[in-house]
């Protein structure tokens, strides 16, 4: 499996497979790779030059997502650069089923490189949107530049709408994610002040056409007694971001109860890497989420939004790195990625179950039911347990990482063999799923 070592790779996945696509690699300043991972057996597949090729422009510093709906086979993805530097604003449609492309209305805005894109959920109308902004380019006077434009993609009808812009600087490559209907971005690469790396982070509500500011980032670490340890402000840009929503759209029945969105990995405030993959979850207002386990095991605690330091990935930050989870699950996995501090470009991919981070509910068959979907009269529910506490109290007393490294590339010289694909199972902790070595880091 030649998945060569890159930054800014499309990455995206369905219940079952994987996909990455695309990205910068140490020959290639944007390419059509495409790769897909099947999680059953734990091996790679290259679709490049198949029929499941993707037929649109070669590109890095671009972005797919897919909706956080039970069995949906439809993945949307698009934007970036080309190889000669063309910034894109088209925009795809492939189905993880049947592997068929189908080309989508593009952006009218501008074309441009590591937008947000975020994919939300109107329960009320029961449908969906794409929520696209940001990023960098060339204006309308053909100057390079930050955006703070921000667009609505109806998956439905198949247009786009703006809406209001972002409401802080202009920026590129956020962070960003979407729990239900909201569409949560902030951080990156702005206008503001030197250096330009930003803290502030909002939500945009669909319902209300508005956007509102979220606490700026700072995040904590949760201590056994149940109080928070102040860990770092530090602003932050260029890494790699999902959310974990669950119960699914459309599911009947669901192991995990929970909305936490993450950020991981990254540039640090003066746009250099950082000494570790730092890892952070958050944790939005009034959302049925695991923050504590004290007696509201199904609930913010205070309702306030906040966010929590999480293990971080082996080694040190990542610039503009790729992740993916498998839908339905707490199951995540992290790939790519450049190493400033060591000049590795990375192709290694590492997973990790967060799955103590969510409410567990006594049954796999357990119904789901609107109470469950809001979080609201569940508070003292005996169906549901949670060892969230866990992730820290267990820091350095169990959990290990697999330290091989697989093959990469390293001041553009790539090593001489590659690594077949295994797979170690770990209850939380990141491990390799591209492995050589059997050396475990203990945190």
């Amino acid at each position: 499996m030649n998945l060569l070592g890159r930054h800014h790779p499309i990455v995206f996945a369905n219940e079952t497979h994987g996909f990455v696509l695309g990205g910068t690699t140490v020959d290639e300043n944007a390419n059509n790779d495409f790769f897909m991972y099947d999680e059953a057996i734990n091996e790679w597949v290259d679709l490049t030059f198949t029929s499941s090729g993707f037929p649109g422009t070669p590109r890095s510093f671009g972005y797919g997502v897919v909706r956080n709906q039970a069995l949906s086979s439809k993945a949307y993805l698009g934007f970036g650069a080309s190889a000669t530097g063309e910034n894109l604003n088209d925009f795809w449609e492939f189905d993880m089923e049947t592997h068929e492309w189908t080309q989508l209305a593009s952006l009218p805005g501008l074309g441009r490189r590591h937008p947000s894109m975020v994919p939300v959920y109107l329960k009320d109308s029961d449908a969906w949107e794409i929520h696209v902004g940001l990023g960098d380019g060339y204006d309308a006077d053909n100057q390079f530049s930050n955006f703070n434009d921000y667009w609505v993609y109806d998956v439905t009808t198949d247009m786009w709408t703006e809406v209001p812009n972002f409401p802080s600087s202009k920026r590129h490559h956020p962070f960003f994610f979407g729990i239900g209907p909201t569409s949560y971005v902030g951080l990156g690469h702005s206008d503001g002040r030197e250096p330009y790396i930003e803290r502030d982070f909002f939500s945009y509500d669909t319902k209300n056409n508005e956007w509102r500011q979220e606490p700026d980032f700072a995040s904590y670490l949760l201590l056994e007694s149940q109080e928070r340890a102040l860990v770092t402000t530090k602003a932050r840009v260029a890494g790699t971001e999902f959310s974990i929503d669950l119960p699914l759209v459309g599911a009947n029945s669901s192991e995990l109860r929970g909305s936490i969105g993450f950020i991981l990995s990254g540039d640090g405030d003066d746009h250099g890497s950082m000494s570790q993959g730092e890892f952070h979850a958050f944790y939005p207002e009034d959302a049925p989420s695991i923050a504590d386990t004290s007696a509201s095991p199904s609930r913010n605690v205070g309702g306030e939004a906040w966010r929590r330091q999480l293990p971080p990935h082996p080694g040190g930050s990542r610039w503009a790195p790729g992740s993916f989870v498998m839908r339905g699950t707490a199951s995540v996995y992290f790939c790519c990625g450049y190493d400033r501090a060591t000049g590795i470009l990375h192709d290694d991919v590492w997973m990790m179950d967060l799955s103590l981070l969510f409410v567990k509910s006594s049954s796999e068959n357990d119904s789901i039911t609107d109470e469950a979907d809001t979080g609201e009269g569940n508070e003292s529910d005996d169906s549901t347990t949670s060892n969230a506490s866990d992730i820290d109290s267990n820091n350095g007393n169990g959990n290990y990482f697999d330290n091989a490294m697989g093959n990469e590339l390293q001041n553009g010289a790539a090593s001489s063999s590659r690594p077949s694909l295994t797979l170690c199972h770990f209850v939380i902790g990141f491990f390799m799923v591209a492995t050589m070595l059997h050396d475990f880091w203990q945190w």
